[in-house]
């Protein structure tokens, strides 16, 4: 069985709330953010010259990974991803873009951050502030009061007998 068969709930253990879903939210959106960026960068014209077309398609595949983790949506593919066309754009800069010493190593430490942190999305999960803790997430089933007062009080006739 895939990864895409999979539904969320069975791949994390829970979806914390409170900070900790708080926490897990902040990094989704600025993980995104750092996609979105990597992705402008990626698709920004050097020359006369238009990018080729598996850059087109790198840096759509990058931005439509930074949507789906910022509202945390399928968020283990995305971030995995999101991962490998991190790694994809850092060898195309590397050899595509003459940057100087001081501007590579400020994209370098870039993809770097957004490559460890779209991977660990992968492992930790979305947390409770996303889709996808709304579309699978725990439920609670409550039951009313009154049916269980009803029970035991039928229970008790019977038992009275």
């Amino acid at each position: 069985m895939g990864l895409l068969a999979l539904k969320p709930s069975s791949l994390y253990s829970r979806f914390p709330g409170g900070s900790v879903g708080v926490a897990l939210l902040v990094l989704r959106l600025v993980g995104g953010l750092g996609l979105v960026g990597e992705a402008i960068r990626l698709l920004t014209p050097t020359g006369t010259s238009s990018p080729p077309t598996r850059v087109l398609l790198l840096g759509l595949v990058l931005v439509a990974s930074a949507i789906l983790l910022m509202l945390g949506l399928r968020t283990s593919l995305a971030g995995c991803a999101a991962a490998i066309c991190t790694a994809g754009a850092a060898l195309h800069s590397k050899h595509d873009f003459n940057l100087l010493g001081s501007e590579m190593y400020a994209w370098s430490l870039l993809f770097a951050l957004v490559f460890f942190l779209s991977s660990s999305f992968t492992l930790l999960g979305p947390g409770g502030y996303s889709l996808d803790a709304r579309l699978s997430g725990w439920r609670m089933i409550r039951l009313s009061s009154r049916q269980s007062k009803s029970n035991s009080q039928k229970e008790g006739r019977y038992v009275d007998r």
